[in-house]
């Protein structure tokens, strides 16, 4: 359970650790042992180019729209469903490409899914968000909007409902037919107990850069940790007795007054915000860092300390426009990762399950 709280705070990038960083643009090396008779296409490039605009204008017209009306009725009731939207984005993308695989409740070879591992934390949230966002697409156009696309849209939606400049999403993902938990457990998801090095070693192999890293870790903008997660830092780091030293008092007394009776048969664990807006993907946790030195995750508390990573916060914190602009080009670059188009995968009826 431990593990899952640590993977609802870490993403982008993801955690994003996001879902949570990389100094150098890299390619994508590695290669999806995909069993025979699924005919794949290679995991070895960004496919925006192959992406477009207005895919569906003639097949599907209204499927933008019906994306964004469904989802603006989900977050009023919701609100956490722009943060769920984003990681579950990071989190299906990292690991063999925007294809869906994280949505499917079981494989055809019987292994377990992505979603059942311990690197997605086992309760991986908004599964169910796009089940009714694809229910509502499948009625006006059935079998035509794959979940990739449906996936890649309600984020694209998520992010302008969060404050950013609204663009057009691409479409012309098609979905995996294959899940495989063993492959989100080979070193393609971070841990929130991971070095700088090994966070800039997973993303450069994704092709993502340093800068990219840093601004994808800014999707903690709109996310929460639960105390366990880093109740340590605040109370016994490193089995000191005694708070991380990185952290300062002002920041220490205002985590132990969120996280209070930890320990205790009374501690309920709850959840605490990243930063002060935590409905808004603006650069406040970029702020909080330069200016509090305030941090959850000991991933994220590296940026701030590290020469290669430093900088570029500040730059981050110091600029609003330039984190919200950064943060879409990375999202467009993350949801267009080696996507499967044209007549490779399917497009499936219903996101939990394969056509076959």
């Amino acid at each position: 359970m431990k593990m899952s709280r640590v993977l609802v705070g870490t993403l982008l990038v993801l955690h994003l650790v996001l879902v949570p960083c990389n100094g150098d643009e890299g390619g994508f090396p590695f290669q999806f042992p995909y069993p025979s008779g699924n005919a794949e296409q290679p995991l070895n490039e960004t496919n925006s180019n192959i992406l477009r605009e207005g895919f569906y204008n003639q097949s599907c017209p209204n499927a933008e729209q019906i994306v964004a009306d469904t989802l603006a009725q989900i977050v009023k009731t919701n609100p956490k469903a722009v943060p769920i939207l984003i990681r579950l984005q990071f989190h299906d993308c990292f690991v063999a490409g925007c294809d869906a695989s994280i949505l499917l409740d079981y494989a055809l070879t019987g292994d377990k899914v992505e979603k059942s591992s311990m690197f997605n934390g086992l309760l991986l949230k908004g599964a169910d968000l796009i089940d009714d966002i694809k229910s509502k697409l499948e009625e006006e156009c059935p079998q035509t909007v794959s979940c990739a696309d449906t996936l890649a849209f309600a984020t694209n939606e998520a992010m302008a409902l969060a404050g950013l400049p609204r663009r057009s999403p691409l479409g012309g993902r098609r979905d995996s037919l294959i899940s495989l938990a063993s492959i989100a457990e080979d070193n393609n998801l971070p841990l929130p107990n991971w070095s700088l090095d090994q966070m800039i070693q997973l993303f450069n192999n994704k092709g993502f850069s340093t800068e990219e890293l840093v601004v994808l870790l800014g999707s903690h903008s709109v996310g929460s940790c639960h105390c366990d997660v880093f109740m340590e830092r605040v109370f016994n780091f490193q089995n000191t007795g005694k708070p991380d030293p990185a952290l300062t008092v002002e920041v220490i007394d205002e985590l132990r007054n969120e996280c209070r009776n930890a320990g205790t048969p009374q501690f309920r664990n709850p959840p605490v915000n990243f930063d002060e807006t935590p409905t808004v993907l603006d650069n406040l946790f970029f702020k909080n860092m330069v200016d509090r030195q305030k941090t959850l995750l000991i991933t994220d508390s590296h940026l701030i300390t590290d020469p290669r990573t430093a900088p570029i916060v500040k730059q981050m914190a110091d600029d609003p426009d330039l984190f919200q602009r950064k943060f879409a080009e990375a999202m467009l670059k993350l949801s267009s990762l080696n996507v499967l188009t044209g007549e490779n995968g399917e497009v499936r009826k219903v996101c939990r399950s394969t056509n076959a």
